[in-house]
């Protein structure tokens, strides 16, 4: 124990100032304690930390998600009048595919909305087979071993929808990185090709999806994808948030 002396500054009834000694006690501590007081601190810190994302800025730009225009409309009309965005939604609740591509999508900071491309390419079928495609992820034999998937008369991983769903993630990071996280692109380059886009974009001297002219299915194909997205979000609200990012499915 150590002493320690203090003045204490005081008025007696006279209006006097009067001084006083007092001795007091304090405990003498060592480095042991204080390392204790500084690890607690630093566990309190690391507790209060969020984790993951906390609101719709996490997200990126929504607004591509939700636009409408005549191209859009015209297929939001189909998909109202008939099941198929309910019958893929029912085949990946059945099987919990959204729930494994979600966590994956977010391990690579893509946006959630592109857990649902299988909508489009193949109905979340893992067997999906379009002759030049295979898979949930309808990966050709090149852009499959691109990715890191392995295609030969023995296997073929893009039938292993867990090993496929990693390398969509890459390949669509990949697109999102060529140009510029504009997903209208992107998503056109993973349907056409992103050399295919890239020679387009260059000859048409324009970025802006909806004024380049394009082969047909890639020209309808973004339309469509955010007709099904609007079909989804609206009509099976309960399907189509199944195992998102919470504060991404609170943003409605």
């Amino acid at each position: 124990m150590s002493y320690c002396r203090r003045y204490i500054l005081v008025r007696n009834n006279d209006h006097s100032q009067l001084l006083l000694n007092q001795n007091f006690i304090i405990p003498k501590t060592n480095k042991y304690h204080w390392l204790l007081i500084v690890f607690a601190i630093i566990l309190v810190g690391c507790s209060t930390k969020t984790v993951g994302p906390t609101g719709k800025g996490q997200f990126g730009n929504t607004r591509i998600w939700k636009q409408s225009n005549p191209r859009i409309k015209k297929y939001v009309q189909v998909y109202s009048n008939n099941k198929h965005v309910k019958t893929c939604l029912d085949r990946a609740t059945n099987s919990r595919y959204l729930h494994y591509i979600h966590r994956v999508f977010y391990k690579y900071k893509l946006p959630p909305e592109l857990a649902h491309l299988p909508i489009l390419e193949s109905c979340f079928d893992t067997r999906a087979d379009s002759g030049s495609a295979r898979g949930m992820w309808q990966f050709t034999k090149s852009t499959a071993k691109d990715y890191g998937l392995r295609v030969s008369w023995l296997s073929d991983d893009r039938l292993n929808w867990r090993k496929s769903t990693h390398s969509a993630a890459r390949y669509l990071k990949k697109l999102g990185e060529m140009f510029d996280n504009n997903w209208e692109l992107a998503l056109a380059g993973y349907n056409g090709g992103p050399g295919y886009m890239s020679r387009q974009i260059k000859s048409q001297g324009t970025r802006n999806f909806w004024e380049l002219e394009l082969r047909k299915e890639t020209r309808e194909y973004v339309p469509k994808f955010l007709a099904m997205l609007s079909v989804a979000r609206k009509r099976y609200p309960e399907l189509y948030f199944q195992g998102s990012p919470r504060a991404w499915a609170r943003s409605g």
